[in-house]
């Protein structure tokens, strides 16, 4: 699976310049965990962060109605060409709630790699939130981070590399389970389930967490 092929334009905007609409790394694990954890039935979603809108379109291939936002005019422009059957919009998601609500809230809103890189994650998912139905579900993509993951990255001397200090706009929080799951409850939501996802049991790549806004 290819990488996206995107860059910082971090004078101007601070904001990804996303050139090609092809699918990033993680986008092979976590889309199927992301498929296993769906709530049953046909949703109303909103794809917080979606970049180029590969997920956008992915999503609505499931039979989902989705939406696309994200901050990057490029991607949204990219979006809106190739996939113009598909309705994105432009949103900064940490200044507030996303432009466009359906009456009542989104069913869903799924969100993949986007909270490990703001400053203020806690403001981005109370945003959310707010968008969301009551008994409405948030599902949520970041790399793991447990004990035995970061015990062995400091054991073969890795923590230079996956901090991506030299990566403009890179990750910039690391979240374990237990840290994601109180983040969310602060802001009200209530966890249901998180899965890991890309390598094996406490290595993995990424985990994929379901929450639900309580109805």
């Amino acid at each position: 699976m290819l990488q996206v092929d995107e860059k910082l334009d971090v004078e101007k905007t601070g904001a990804y310049v996303f050139e090609d609409v092809q699918p990033s790394i993680h986008h092979a694990y976590n889309l199927p965990a992301i498929q296993k954890l769906m709530p049953k039935g046909t949703h109303q979603l909103l794809d917080a962060g979606c970049g180029n809108g590969y997920v956008t379109n992915w999503l609505a291939g499931l039979g989902h109605n989705v939406r696309g936002s994200d901050y990057s005019e490029s991607g949204v422009e990219l979006a809106h060409k190739n996939f113009p059957d598909l309705e994105f919009f432009q949103a900064d998601l940490l200044a507030g709630p996303p432009k466009v609500i359906p009456v009542g809230g989104y069913d869903g809103i799924v969100t993949l790699e986007v909270i490990e890189h703001l400053f203020d994650p806690e403001k981005f998912l109370e945003n959310l939130y707010k968008a969301i139905k009551p008994g409405g579900f948030l599902l949520l993509t970041t790399p793991y981070h447990g004990y035995v993951k970061n015990l062995a990255l400091s054991l073969i001397n890795q923590w230079d590399g996956h901090f991506m200090v030299n990566s403009a706009g890179g990750h910039i929080k690391f979240f374990s389970p237990k840290t994601l799951h109180t983040m969310m409850k602060e802001v009200g939501f209530e966890p249901v389930k998180t899965i890991g996802s890309g390598r094996g049991p406490l290595m993995w790549c990424s985990m994929v967490a379901l929450a639900r806004r309580p109805a």
